[in-house]
């Protein structure tokens, strides 16, 4: 697989996931719990590939490269953790836990990435990348809340989906069109 199509394809799956985990979040805000961790766990899982793949591209930033392994290893931390929530109530806390600390990471990835996309003059991706670190920030922020059993936990995780989503996919538009340019 040539870089480009790694980029390309790295970018849709890791916008894919964020709209999966942003649907499963606001299906929790609404009440509808049947199926959200396991919504979360194959988002956060595309999420992890797509970030981890397009991490896999030749290049000479650093900053970049780095920011996509943090981002990639936080989706995969943060799909395990709604997956151990998934299993049963007994590990509900430490999956609680191991979500924050996956979004934390996320969080720090994304920014990193978006640090670099500023100092490499591509806002359009700067600005993606700093939807992407501000919404799994939320989502981080909204664990905590959600571990101390406060309501608001699930309305702050859920923008915070909404906005990763929406960075995202910012990504995967503007790398679409730089593709097929």
């Amino acid at each position: 697989m040539k870089d480009e199509e790694k980029l390309l394809t790295g970018a849709w799956l890791d916008a894919i996931g964020t709209l999966i985990s942003a649907t499963a979040e606001m299906r929790a805000l609404a009440g509808l719990d049947e199926i959200n961790n396991k919504l979360i766990t194959i988002g956060e899982g595309l999420q992890a590939v797509g970030t981890l793949l397009i991490g896999t591209v030749t290049t000479d930033d650093p900053l970049n490269f780095t920011g996509n392994w943090i981002d990639g290893a936080g989706a995969a931390t943060s799909a395990l953790a709604a997956y151990i929530q998934d299993v049963g109530d007994e590990n509900m806390v430490d999956g609680l836990r191991l979500g924050i600390l996956g979004d934390v990471f996320q969080s720090m990835g994304a920014s990193i990435s978006s640090l670099a996309d500023h100092l490499m003059g591509e806002e359009g991706y700067a600005i993606g990348n700093a939807l992407q670190g501000l919404g799994a920030g939320l989502e981080a922020i909204g664990g905590v809340y959600d571990l101390k059993g406060r309501e608001e936990g699930q309305i702050i995780t859920t923008i915070g989906a909404i906005l990763q989503a929406l960075g995202s996919n910012i990504n995967a538009v503007i790398i679409t069109r730089e593709t097929f340019q």
